[in-house]
């Protein structure tokens, strides 16, 4: 048996005389100690092992990996130059994010390290969790790759849920596309980034950030994540047209996600104006892949829920010659197929009101030149509003009991998060079409707007359901007249946007004080809705 030509790594660790043996050294074997042998040590830098004897142990190795040489300045934030032409994303400092090695099953394994920070973002978020999943998979991405897809892991991935069960979030999965997918890497940093930005740089007025732990407004340093935002974005929009020259090439999850993605980012970003050709190239999209509901993944099935459920509300405020391409799909034609893809959307909004919302949005949209056509629209109204009230949200509330993981303390909010949804349809369709309060009893749509309200309260900024109200909660600003409710309303807006750092809800503060400004100056014309429907918005309010 031959020698080895240098010591043994446990030996040379400890200052020791190696005997070299093959294949292991006899002096650590002896003394009960695994001999980390003589080739090429392979280290996780302070990782945790998942499972084995030393499962829940730190390694000896450095807590933290050497960065590499950061693209930008070190030092102290300073007034953004000039946007440089794009490069990839900066490296890190030290700090620490988290993230998951999800499989291709979607189970979420811990294998954790401690990495660093954005290092020209001296305030980027602290995450709860102070490790990120050190799978082979990420570590021939840059820094600053993993650490905004670590962001998108904790922060972003929970937004788009009803509740977040951590391994059963399909979003999660697509983290496991990402290195072979580059597509769907950079759409998915845009959207991380872009999130982010919005998160340390909040624009909310004094009252909302007295007491509040909120990462503190820094214009400077979200600008700088802004740029990676629009850089991977940049980079998406390019390989997404390759893409679609050859589908046949990608997993239609990668594609179809991407699609759906680039909504997202608009959303984030705004939710003004380039949604809409994203959304309606999704759709082309989903046509081509021939994606069916219930039939493919749980990943599927929940990216098809938010083209529903954006497409619906996309809707809403689209403008009369819109309407022929405003048809629905057919494939979201069956409430059956829908109602296990929207078991889990962050709207909690049954599918069954979803619908009844998109016809209101279809009758606002009919001229009503003459009295006979005016009645005809007043009645279908008014046939809507009943089949809402009609529709039992306990029932649809419960119907994930049968479910062993759905959290049942959470049912109550369920309930109301239903309810909100559909009052608010019920007073969009009374403002959509205003001659159908003439059918209702006295004093409906007060009593309405009441309930609606009421609700509301219910859903404290606590509750898991909390981010799904921003749609009833813009509704219901935008049709009372009331300072005290509208100044409620404004407030509760402020206080969604800490917690859900999506541009869409700024859009919507916007254009309720544009609302209120037209109403106070006698310039509506017809009911707000009718205002919203200007062919040059495209506003779409989630």
């Amino acid at each position: 048996m031959g020698l080895a030509e240098k010591a043994c790594h446990n030996c040379r660790r400890k200052r020791l005389r190696c005997d070299r043996s093959l294949p292991h050294c006899v002096k650590c074997t002896t003394a009960g100690r695994e001999c980390l042998g003589y080739g090429n040590l392979l280290r996780w830098t302070g990782a945790v092992a998942s499972r084995g004897k030393l499962a829940g142990q730190s390694s000896s190795a450095a807590v933290v990996a050497e960065p590499s040489p950061p693209r930008r300045s070190l030092g102290p934030p300073s007034p953004p130059s000039p946007p440089s032409p794009p490069s990839p994303p900066s490296s890190f400092e030290s700090g620490s994010v988290v993230g998951r090695n999800v499989g291709s099953d979607g189970d979420a394994q811990m294998q954790l390290v401690h990495v660093a920070r954005l290092p020209h973002v001296e305030s980027a978020p602290q995450l709860s969790n102070p490790w990120v999943l050190a799978d082979p998979l990420f570590q021939d991405m840059a820094y600053s790759s993993r650490y905004y897809l670590s962001y998108f892991a904790e922060r972003v991935c929970g937004d788009m849920v009803s509740w977040d069960f951590g391994d059963r979030n399909p979003f999660r999965y697509l983290l496991a596309l990402t290195q072979a997918q580059p597509l769907l890497q950079h759409i998915i940093i845009s959207a991380a980034a872009a999130h982010m930005s919005n998160f340390l740089s909040p624009s909310l007025p004094p009252w909302e950030t007295e007491g509040r732990m909120i990462c503190p407004f820094n214009v400077a340093q979200a600008q700088v994540v802004l740029h990676d935002s629009l850089v991977a974005k940049n980079k998406a929009l390019r390989l997404m047209a390759h893409a679609l020259d050859n589908v046949e090439l990608f997993p239609r999850e990668v594609i179809f996600a991407a699609a759906i993605f680039f909504v997202n980012v608009e959303l984030i970003e705004s939710g003004k104006h380039g949604w809409k050709a994203h959304l309606e190239g999704a759709i082309r999209l989903m046509s081509v892949l021939q994606l069916t509901i219930g039939t493919t993944s749980h990943l599927i099935d929940s990216l098809v829920s938010d083209l529903f459920v954006y497409f619906i509300l996309g809707s809403t405020f689209l403008p009369a010659k819109s309407a022929g391409d405003n048809r629905l799909p057919e494939i979201f034609c069956n409430s059956a197929m829908l109602r296990r893809a929207a078991a889990n959307s962050y709207l909690c909004c049954p599918p069954d009101i979803l619908e009844i919302l998109h016809s209101a949005s279809q009758l606002s949209n009919i001229a009503t030149e003459d009295a006979e056509t005016a009645q005809q629209v007043s009645q279908a109204a008014a046939d809507l509003i009943q089949r809402a009230l009609a529709f039992d949200i306990v029932e649809w509330a419960s119907s994930h009991n049968d479910d062993v993981e759905f959290p049942q303390e959470i049912l109550p909010s369920r309930i109301h998060a239903g309810t909100v949804h559909q009052l608010a349809v019920c007073l969009y369709t009374l403002h959509a079409i205003p001659d159908v309060e003439s059918l209702m009893d006295p004093g409906f749509g007060e009593k309405v707007a009441q309930d609606l309200f009421d609700n509301l309260e219910h859903i404290p900024e606590s509750d898991v359901n909390f981010k799904a109200t921003s749609w009833p909660t813009f509704i219901a600003g935008a049709g009372t007249t009331d300072p005290e409710r509208r100044k409620w309303v404004m407030h509760r807006l402020h206080r969604e946007v800490v917690l859900i750092p999506w541009g869409f809800i700024y859009t919507a503060m916007e254009v309720l004080r544009v609302i209120w400004g037209l109403e106070g100056e006698e310039k509506l014309k017809g009911s707000w809705v009718q205002t919203l429907k200007d062919p040059d918005l495209h506003f779409l309010m989630i």
